[in-house]
C-alpha cells in the first residue's frame, strides 16, 4: 500500500464501513428515525457514512416525501465508505500514484454498496453525500446512479411556492480531485422549475466555502430569508457562519420540498 494511504482506514472501511472512528452504529440510527432498510426496494439511498449520524433529520425530510409519493427505496445497515478522506493526503502530495491507488480501493468499497443493492433488487442508486456522488459514478460508470435532486424532481408534481431563496450550489473543487466526474448541478434546477412561483438568487462560490474567503462571500450574498443547500458541507458551513441576529433561515433541499409540499396539501 502507498505510504501517503492510511492503512488501519482502509482496514477500518473494509470491516465496518465507516470513514472514521467513532461513529455510532448505523443500524441503531436508522431505527431510532424510523428510517428503512435492508428492504427490497427499486432504489437504494447513499446517504454518506457521517451524514446518517450528524444529519437524520435531513434524511428523515428526504424519506418523508419518498413516502408520500410512493418511491420505492430503502437505505443499507452497513454502507461502505467511499474512501473520500484517504484521498487527503495524497491530494496535499498531489502523488498521481497514491491517488489511482486511493481510486483502486474506492472501487473496491463502493462495489459492496452496489452489491448490497443489488441483492435487494435495487435497479439505481440514489447518493446524498456529495463527495460521494464523483467517486461512485467513476468507479461504476456502467451503473445507474444518480446524485438525489433527480428523484425529488422526478416525484415532485408542480407546487405553488411564491417566495425568494437564496441558492448556494457549492464550488465542488475538492470533489474533482476525487475524481473527474463533475457534480450534476442540472438536477436541482429542475426541482426548482417544480416551484411555481420561486424566486432563485444564485450565489456563487468562486472559493471553497471552508477558506475565509468563500464563506465570507457566502454570507456577503444572502438576500433573502431562505438559503439553499445541495452539499451538508456548505449548509454546515452556512450554519455554522450565519450571523445571531440573522434573519434567514438555512435549509437543505429536501427540506424545501417538504415545506412546499404540506403548503400545497
Amino acid at each position: 500500500m502507498h505510504p501517503l494511504i492510511d492503512p488501519e482506514a482502509v482496514e477500518r472501511i473494509r470491516s465496518t464501513g465507516n470513514g472514521l472512528p467513532n461513529l455510532p452504529d448505523r443500524r441503531s440510527v436508522l431505527e431510532e428515525n424510523g428510517l428503512p432498510y435492508d428492504r427490497p426496494a427499486e432504489n437504494v439511498i447513499i446517504s454518506g457514512c457521517q451524514i446518517l449520524p450528524f444529519l437524520p433529520h435531513i434524511l428523515s425530510s428526504l424519506a418523508r416525501i419518498y413516502d408520500r409519493t410512493g418511491f420505492s427505496y430503502t437505505f443499507l445497515s452497513r454502507e461502505y465508505c467511499c474512501g473520500n478522506y484517504l484521498y487527503r493526503p495524497a491530494i496535499k502530495a498531489r502523488d498521481d500514484q497514491a491517488l489511482a491507488e486511493c481510486r483502486d480501493l474506492s472501487a473496491e468499497f463502493v462495489s459492496q454498496n452496489l452489491e448490497a443493492a443489488e441483492r435487494l433488487g435495487a435497479k439505481r442508486l440514489v447518493i446524498f453525500c456529495s463527495p460521494c456522488y464523483p467517486i461512485f459514478k467513476n468507479a461504476l460508470p456502467e451503473e445507474n446512479i444518480v446524485f438525489y435532486p433527480v428523484t425529488l424532481a422526478e416525484v415532485m408534481e408542480a407546487t405553488p411556492f411564491d417566495e425568494a431563496v437564496d441558492y448556494f450550489a457549492g464550488c465542488y473543487k475538492l470533489h474533482r480531485k476525487f475524481s473527474p466526474v463533475p457534480m450534476d448541478l442540472k438536477s436541482t434546477n429542475h426541482v426548482f422549475e417544480k416551484l411555481e412561483g420561486v424566486k432563485v438568487h444564485r450565489i456563487g462560490a468562486p472559493e471553497c466555502c471552508y477558506k475565509p474567503a468563500g464563506i465570507a462571500h457566502m454570507m456577503e450574498g444572502i438576500r433573502t430569508k431562505l438559503m439553499v443547500h445541495i452539499c451538508t458541507g456548505c449548509y454546515g458551513q452556512a450554519l455554522s457562519n450565519l450571523p445571531q441576529e440573522s434573519e434567514t433561515e438555512v435549509l437543505m433541499l429536501p427540506q424545501l420540498v417538504e415545506r412546499a409540499m404540506n403548503r400545497g396539501r
